[in-house]
């Protein structure tokens, strides 16, 4: 990210007056009610989203739009990292991006989607800036798994992927890619954030808490799910979370099921998850955990603008604000295009302010 650096207040400040454009509610009341897609491109046009929209995308499909909104926060995401010095955390967070594509291109391998299937989801606005697009263009042209890992040995992703292939052969999960990607990419960001300056890094770290805290619980769980040895378990693992420290997560992985995985959690500061489980239904368990994780980021985000103004956290906050407008304005898109009601597609959109 060579570019002339203007000093992280200019990006701060920029940050609040960005947070200020978010859409609120009745906008996407109004947009739930749109005739097509035609006509909610229209309602947009007002909004900051008019100047992402030149002439509609063609075909005008949801996941067109969902690409221009993808790319819109990614441009914007760039823009504000792009000129702080020393932005490490920040341009480790963006990194994501490449890692949700890897995502999609994995997944798609481990289950013979073929190419013409996959490119359309792949939006490569990230690694253009970033100058990687060569990088996850030839992990996406490979028709094989084994081979499409191979494209990433030159990365510090490529460790865990060849123990997700390993234990991939026996369990046959396409998930166990996803969680070995998370592993990299949230250990990578876990040790950007010890090197900041504290005053920095308080605040950050009880936002990412969520995430990566997060992480590590719902990777220990599903270790138990795919019956894996704590030798396997703990490839999965980092070293330590936020509030979750080492000796916590050797006892999730020595846990001989989901249920001690989750006594752990007892006199925490999770306990109260504790209240949102069925030990009966254990999947569901772990999709719960994963949501009640994304709503706590996303209502200590909303706090962040007023308890740490003017510290890098705020960046992080917006960042984690607009990814949540991006996915209700797709949601919309969405339910728009396959004839849903106002009251169904609202059911998926989420409150920013």
């Amino acid at each position: 990210m060579s570019t002339t650096k203007l000093g992280s207040l200019y990006s701060i400040v920029r940050t609040y007056a960005l947070k200020g454009m978010l859409l609120e509610y009745p906008i996407y009341e109004d947009l739930s009610n749109s005739r097509n897609l035609g006509e909610m491109v229209d309602k947009l046009r007002p909004t900051i989203y008019g100047n992402v929209f030149g002439e509609p995308p063609k075909p005008l499909t949801s996941e067109n739009l969902e690409k221009i909104f993808l790319t819109s926060l990614i441009d914007t995401e760039y823009s504000l990292i792009k000129y702080i010095p020393r932005a490490v955390f920040l341009e480790k967070y963006f990194l994501r991006h490449i890692f949700r594509n890897l995502k999609i291109i994995l997944k798609a391998r481990a289950l013979g989607t073929p190419y013409e299937e996959v490119s359309p989801k792949i939006n490569l606005r990230a690694e253009e800036h970033l100058k990687m697009r060569d990088l996850v263009v030839k992990a996406l042209v490979e028709k094989e798994l084994e081979a499409t890992v191979e494209t990433l040995r030159n990365t510090l992703m490529y460790r865990d992927l060849l123990n997700a292939l390993e234990i991939y052969q026996k369990e046959k999960d396409p998930l166990i890619f996803e969680t070995s990607l998370d592993r990299s990419f949230y250990e990578q960001l876990f040790y950007a954030i010890k090197k900041m300056r504290r005053d920095e890094r308080k605040p950050l770290e009880s936002l990412l808490a969520y995430e990566i805290d997060g992480y590590i619980l719902t990777a220990a769980l599903r270790s138990k799910l795919w019956n894996l040895t704590p030798a396997e378990a703990r490839k999965f693992m980092l070293s330590s979370g936020v509030r979750i420290n080492g000796r916590m997560i050797e006892r999730m992985v020595q846990a001989a099921n989901i249920e001690e995985v989750l006594r752990e959690l007892e006199d925490t500061y999770y306990e109260d998850l504790l209240k949102i489980i069925d030990l009966s239904q254990p999947l569901r368990t772990v999709i719960s955990i994963e949501s009640w994780f994304k709503e706590e980021s996303i209502k200590k985000a909303k706090k962040t603008f007023l308890q740490d103004i003017f510290k890098l956290a705020i960046i992080y906050s917006f960042i984690k604000l607009k990814e949540v407008e991006v996915k209700n304005l797709s949601a919309i898109a969405f339910g728009i295009e396959y004839g849903l009601t106002s009251s169904e597609i609202l059911e998926n959109v989420k409150r920013i302010i």
